[in-house]
């Protein structure tokens, strides 16, 4: 009797099907998560400042510099005090989404980071993608975003 099998009519073998099970599962996982995460907050306008705010004020105290951050309806600038006027830092950053400036009233201010760790009391309001997020601080604490 002869045992030998037809190639042509031979189906896949059950470690090629467990190959293409496993890619299909790892395709499918990998699709799920990255469709499920929320969008980032840095690559929100709030997100960003909120990372700068405490970037210089960590800044302003170790370094024992008055740094500061210049803030309009455009974008917002990085600067430093060098005992007589305030020096750039950095390129300007220009807002994606609409900002307006609640306090310290005007069109520009300029957030001031001493070396105490205390900073300009102000308030901003982020129109952000249909979504509107109100930054504040009180002169000591942490900007804090809700909205």
């Amino acid at each position: 009797m002869d045992r030998r099998i037809n190639r042509s009519t031979a189906g896949f073998t059950l470690i090629e099907l467990m190959i293409v099970v496993s890619v299909l599962a790892l395709l499918t996982t990998t699709i799920s998560l990255s469709a499920s995460r929320p969008r980032s907050a840095m690559a929100s306008d709030f997100g960003r400042f909120q990372a700068v705010h405490a970037q210089l004020k960590d800044q302003a105290v170790l370094s024992r510099n008055i740094m500061g951050l210049t803030i309009d309806a455009n974008g917002y600038q990085r600067l430093r005090w060098n005992g007589q006027d305030w020096q750039a830092l950095g390129a300007r950053v220009s807002w994606r989404g609409q900002t307006t400036i609640v306090s310290p009233r005007g069109e520009s201010t300029v957030l001031q980071f001493a070396p105490s760790g205390q900073v300009t009391p102000f308030r901003l309001r982020f129109d952000d993608g249909g979504r509107t997020v109100l930054c504040q601080a009180d002169g000591w604490g942490a900007a804090t975003c809700a909205g």
